[in-house]
């Protein structure tokens, strides 16, 4: 056995859940973190009567109590092979580990124990590669941009790939888009393909796009298209699906490279403070993440989704979502609806504003809604739930009535395949005031990245505001009963949860200025964004009996961290009502500034230890 003592115990047990005593309250009570089970934070109170729990005790990967480091030495004698009268001789507040008692102690220096945060949705071969390719992400303008790929260029044999990531024309100093001109000129003698910030747009030269064998008698493909100027001519950008016919030429590392890759980039997400992930990066991560599991090296949960030309072979092979075991479990197949709001190619209901002389332009859809059904209906009839990249407004409300369409055929795959299958919603950025409802009504889960509303801040100006969308609307979601999903879409945005969970509590700029704030009546609390990190994607994954809070009996998946997410200066430890909650945004804090202080030390928040199935495999 193990024990994590010397703690504050944050365990975001439902109200419904037994107390490591066994018994169960299902009133008002407060959990062993200290949380009212209506996500106010509040005073501890414990879990076992008598004391605030300081220690959870752990047997192989599964939590068998949490308490008092006393009473938990009791537990773990009484079950171990020693006998309980040993266990007695130290006494009530032993200091020590009892001689010969079967126990590994484990101090965490009066730290925070959260539950462990998963990232609903994330990718993690783009982020390993984001890693080790180009960074233009800081880049202010074109002709910095295009410096830096030239300097990569130069450190590179002739004729080598120079790929990238992370350019945004929105906060250049000229906010127009970029074309091949340059690069021809400052790189010919190599093919170059850097992919936007949100990766739906890639820049190549005519190097690249010679080797794919496009020119301008290449037709768009659907779902896609390539950039063309007055006379005709291309101008190295392309959008969406087309992005296909010139990514497919990239050279791939070799699979022992993406392995070590992937090694580094799970080191990355241990430190934190993710336990596991839903990874969205099709049968490349399913490689990738059988390949490390057979090295011994797997050391986080996996949840592996599915991309649509993979579906014939996953039909092929079995594959059902639900399936697999405790770390490489299988989910569901993503479409796409649409593009992304930076690209100006995520589907709206309202034409974004013109930018250089381009034509009316309401973004792109990906996939017809009779398209997306019928690749809905084959997935789900052969027991592979859908999860659906919506970001625009109109993109949404069709997705929705793919899922009305949906769902007797969704009732009887549950039926034949005797499991759940909750269909889901990637990103559900904009969304028509009618659908918010819908998404409850439907059983459609939101899954929802904290992270893109303040650092789309500077795209806003983009959304008609007319159209009186809920943006960003996760508090919206929760009233109206949908189940809402935390995650980073990485590389998009970084990983890190902490960030994500200041981003739901201020909606404001990552550097902490509450004037960027964007409708502050959206924020979230500290405590129901943790929640959206942790029981959210537990239950996307049909895993909510076993993983997303810290109860006995549950799953070992658990941080150490620095900071306390429910306790802060200036946070009002009784009960608010609903409206003193919301008002002017505050959340329950006595002040802006008491609020920004805390969701900062959050933003923040230092990972000493993440524990996964019992084991340590992250200490800072």
């Amino acid at each position: 056995m193990r024990l994590f003592s010397n703690a504050v115990v944050r365990t975001f047990a439902p109200a419904d859940q037994p107390d490591s005593a066994g018994t169960t309250d299902r009133g008002d009570r407060r959990d062993g973190g200290g949380v009212l089970n209506n996500d106010t934070p509040a005073p501890d109170s414990p879990t076992v009567p008598g004391a605030a729990p300081d220690a959870i005790l752990v047997d192989g990967e599964t939590i068998v109590a949490i308490g008092t480091r006393a009473e938990l030495l009791d537990i773990a004698a009484a079950e171990s092979s020693t006998t309980a009268a040993l266990a007695s001789a130290g006494g009530v507040g032993a200091t020590t580990v009892i001689p010969g008692l079967e126990i590994d102690e484990i101090d965490c220096n009066g730290q925070v124990i959260l539950p462990g945060f998963v990232d609903g949705h994330i990718h993690s071969i783009m982020y390993a590669d984001s890693l080790t390719d180009l960074d233009l992400s800081q880049t202010k303008s074109l002709a910095e941009a295009v410096t830096a790929i030239r300097e990569r260029a130069d450190s590179l044999p002739v004729g080598t790939w120079v790929v990238g990531s992370g350019w945004d024309l929105n906060k250049w100093d000229d906010p127009s888009y970029p074309d091949r001109t340059l690069l021809d000129a400052e790189v010919p003698d190599h093919p170059v393909a850097m992919w936007s910030l949100d990766l739906h747009t890639l820049w190549a030269n005519a190097h690249a796009l010679e080797i794919a064998g496009i020119d301008a008698s290449t037709e768009d493909p659907s779902g896609g298209s390539f950039g063309r100027d007055d006379d005709g001519q291309l101008t190295g950008l392309v959008r969406e699906d087309a992005t296909d016919l010139v990514a497919r030429f990239i050279p791939e590392p070799s699979r022992e490279e993406q392995v070590e890759r992937l090694a580094v980039t799970q080191k990355l997400f241990l430190s934190q403070g993710l336990t596991g992930i839903h990874d969205f990066d099709g049968i490349a991560s399913t490689l990738g993440w059988n390949d490390l599991r057979e090295a011994d090296r797997q050391d986080m949960r996996v949840t592996l989704f599915l991309r649509g030309p993979e579906v014939p072979w996953a039909i092929e092979t079995g594959w059902h979502t639900g399936d697999g075991d405790d770390w490489l479990q299988r989910g569901g197949l993503k479409l796409f609806s649409d593009g992304a709001l930076g690209s100006h190619t995520s589907h709206m209901s309202s034409p974004f504003p013109e930018t250089d002389g381009e034509a009316e332009n309401f973004g792109i859809a990906q996939m017809t809604e009779d398209e997306l059904f019928d690749q809905a209906r084959i997935a789900t009839e052969a027991g592979i739930s859908v999860a659906i990249h919506a970001i625009g407004d109109q993109a949404n409300h069709h997705v929705l009535e793919v899922f009305e369409r949906l769902r007797e055929i969704t009732a009887a795959a549950e039926e034949r395949f005797d499991r759940p299958f909750r269909h889901r919603v990637e990103h559900a950025q904009f969304i028509q005031p009618d659908d918010v409802a819908r998404f409850a009504e439907l059983g459609v889960l939101a899954s929802m990245q904290p992270r893109h509303c303040i650092s789309d801040l500077h795209l806003l100006h983009l959304i008609d505001e007319s159209a009186q969308l809920a943006a960003y609307a996760w508090p919206d979601l929760l009233a109206a009963g949908a189940q809402v999903v935390f995650g980073s879409d990485g590389p998009v945005e970084p990983a890190n949860p902490f960030a994500a969970i200041y981003a739901a509590m201020t909606r404001a700029n990552i550097s902490g200025d509450a004037t960027t704030s964007f409708q502050p009546h959206r924020r979230l609390s500290a405590v129901e964004a943790i929640r959206l990190h942790t029981q959210g994607p537990a239950f996307a994954a049909g895993l909510e009996d076993r993983r997303g809070y810290l109860a006995p009996g549950m799953d070992a998946d658990f941080i150490v961290v620095d900071t306390d997410p429910c306790i802060a200066e200036g946070l009002n430890a009784e009960r608010p009502s609903a409206e003193e909650l919301n008002a002017g945004g505050l959340l329950g804090y006595d002040s802006e500034e008491a609020l920004f202080a805390h969701a900062e030390a959050i933003r923040d928040t230092r990972v000493a230890l993440t524990v996964v199935g019992g084991e340590i495999k992250y200490q800072a």
